[in-house]
């Protein structure tokens, strides 16, 4: 474990020490408190697509499920997020008012544009491998912890180089840390079960695998609610 996955793991445990104390999550409800401009969203992410660690991530969703406390993102969602979402407009792109270090709301067109530079980025860069140990409980999902000695976050910051309008945090301020999200959570009450079977799970090695491409995500939505999703893949064929 390098540096930068002593870091991954640090963050991690204080979120988990945090929650642990006084478990307080954020049901889904269905919608996000989104601005009414927004029509999509797009972002960066690593897909989670290596046959064993999908099996050994769904055994364990299952479990979770078994508690009634959690809604299961499917298997096909789970990746790990390279750069935060921006979000994105049809109507006019004057952005309301964001926190700071989020990106301003952005013209549909950005889109083909983010995807070619993005692919210019990552030509020269190769695969790398991640490894997925353990589980934490974000207020409002609940993931996997995958480290990758600080390519993902490195990717994130070469990305945001050469696409500037890319935002460095998340919609609610967070600085972005190396997640899978695999769970929503159903109800915000009578959680003691789901925090025990997550506490049993913290130090679960998960597998390893090879990740091989890049994603480029389109989401649309329409008054916060998402609706349906465009993936485009960029391979990591460059040399390590």
């Amino acid at each position: 474990m390098n540096e930068a996955d002593r870091e991954t793991a640090k963050r991690h445990q204080a979120i988990w020490e945090e929650f642990h104390r006084r478990p307080t999550v954020s049901a889904w409800t269905g919608r996000l408190p989104l601005p009414p401009e927004v029509t999509a969203t797009a972002g960066f992410v690593i897909p989670v697509d290596d046959a064993s660690v999908s099996s050994r991530l769904q055994g364990i969703v299952s479990r979770l499920e078994a508690t009634g406390c959690v809604n299961p993102f499917p298997p096909d969602y789970w990746h790990i997020t390279i750069v935060p979402p921006v979000m994105l407009t049809s109507g006019d792109p004057t952005p309301p008012p964001l926190p700071a270090g989020q990106a301003a709301l952005l013209p549909i067109p950005f889109i083909a544009e983010a995807l070619e530079k993005g692919r210019k980025v990552v030509q020269s860069l190769g695969p790398f491998d991640v490894a997925v140990h353990g589980l934490n409980a974000f207020r409002d999902v609940l993931v996997a912890v995958p480290y990758d000695g600080g390519r993902g976050l490195e990717l994130g910051r070469l990305l945001r180089s050469a696409i500037p309008e890319l935002p460095e945090r998340y919609p609610d301020g967070h600085e972005p840390l190396p997640h899978i999200s695999l769970t929503q959570y159903g109800r915000e009450d009578r959680l003691g079960e789901m925090v025990e079977l997550i506490q049993t799970e913290r130090d679960t090695d998960i597998g390893c695998f090879r990740a091989h491409r890049l994603e480029m995500f389109v989401l649309s939505w329409r008054n916060g609610v998402p609706g349906r999703v465009e993936k485009n893949e960029i391979p990591l064929e460059g040399q390590p």
